[in-house]
């Protein structure tokens, strides 16, 4: 079990996270708006709704692993947003979205932070 991290460093590895959430909550916006608009060319395919839940697992996790303490759980997590993210920036490609594929883009940058301030 890893030693408690002292509370800056717990600060810094927080704050990169709900970084992280602020352009995957902004896809998690675009992916709904071209879900719901008629003249996005995707509205109501499932490729659309599959773009809107990997978003919001990328917000949840983004947000969760900022609280989650040094360990298996948050290795897990780690990783789960950098293969979430590789997969629903595969599937904003497919639906032809670029302002969605740019927020997945951001936030695997800032997942990458993430992981070289967290130790």
């Amino acid at each position: 079990m890893p030693a408690p991290l002292p509370p800056a460093a717990r600060a810094r590895e927080e704050l990169v996270a709900n970084l992280m959430a602020i352009p995957a909550a902004l896809g998690l916006i675009l992916a709904v708006i071209a879900f719901f608009h008629r003249g996005s060319g995707i509205s109501g395919t499932p490729g659309a709704g599959l773009a809107i839940l990997g978003m919001a697992a990328l917000t949840v996790a983004a947000l969760l692993v900022g609280r989650l303490a040094p360990g298996r759980l948050r290795t897990f997590v780690t990783v789960m947003i950098l293969i979430g993210g590789l997969l629903t920036l595969l599937c904003a490609w497919f639906l032809m979205q670029g302002w969605i594929m740019l927020m997945i883009v951001l936030t695997l940058a800032l997942w990458l932070v993430f992981i070289l301030v967290a130790r």
